[in-house]
């Protein structure tokens, strides 16, 4: 679908008062895990400071389509150097369900395994989310998992389910797309 419209690209200062716009939408954060209540831009700003500093092994990206900023994703890279846990927000309501954010996740993987050499890349969805669940599965994500009643989403305790793509795993998978 919007595959080949999608780029991702270093997260820069101008970029973070749409974070903060994004971020603070209920909309926008009802599928997320986490909530944003109130997040500044002062507050984005140290974010960013701590994710782009010399020494963070993190890779934050922008989401564009068409050179249009529509959300952000990023690897957390653990201790070990060789896992990352992935995140990802669309927050540009009008780019909702076209395709973009199994784009976006499919090119962080690619990044996660070609470029920075990780073995494994793992994430947390709500189990409220089978859009979000339907895009990891897509790129090859597999349920590893379900960690019941794991969060208080909005009043309600919701499942958690942790998911897990492997470099080997990813690599059949590109072999058998050539």
């Amino acid at each position: 679908m919007g595959e080949q419209r999608v780029r991702l690209r270093p997260v820069t200062e101008t970029d973070l008062l749409d974070y903060v716009k994004w971020l603070n939408d209920a909309e926008v954060t009802a599928f997320t895990l986490r909530e944003f209540p109130g997040l500044t831009l002062e507050a984005e700003r140290e974010w960013f400071a701590r994710k782009t500093a010399p020494d963070s092994q993190d890779r934050p990206f922008a989401i564009e389509v068409d050179g249009l900023l529509i959300g952000q994703c990023q690897l957390h890279v653990e201790e070990s150097g060789q896992t990352a846990f992935y995140g990802i927000v669309i927050g540009d309501k009008t780019a909702w369900g076209r395709g973009y954010g199994t784009a976006a996740t499919r090119e962080a993987v690619r990044i996660g395994f070609e470029e920075m050499g990780l073995q494994r890349i793992w994430l947390n969805v709500g189990s409220h989310n089978p859009r979000g669940i339907r895009c990891y599965e897509k790129v090859g994500f597999r349920r590893e998992g379900v960690m019941r009643r794991a969060r208080l989403k909005r009043g309600q305790w919701i499942d958690v389910v942790v998911m897990a793509i492997l470099r080997e795993e990813w690599e059949a998978d590109q072999c058998s797309n050539s």
